[in-house]
């Protein structure tokens, strides 16, 4: 089992996204935690479970690699534009 980063580190889905509310909507959280299995968060070190079932955030982790600075293949990209433009 790994350690438990510091408590002011911590924080739940709802606390992180009330946090940073334009960079991390808790729409893209709640599909990251989803998907967490495919798309690395899971094996990252940004996620814990809690004793009574919830999952916690580690701040620093989640937001270095929802940026793409850790654990991904690459930094996220902008989304594409429409045909027209």
């Amino acid at each position: 089992m790994r350690e438990l980063p510091p408590p002011s580190e911590l924080f739940t889905l709802k606390q992180l996204a009330e946090r940073h509310p334009t960079l991390l909507p808790e729409n893209r959280l709640r599909w990251a935690v989803r998907q967490r299995r495919k798309n690395g968060l899971e094996s990252s070190g940004c996620v814990f479970m809690s004793p009574v079932g919830e999952l916690i955030f580690h701040e620093p982790t989640t937001l270095a690699w929802l940026l793409g600075l850790s654990g991904r293949a690459k930094p996220r990209t902008t989304r594409r534009q429409g045909a027209g433009t």
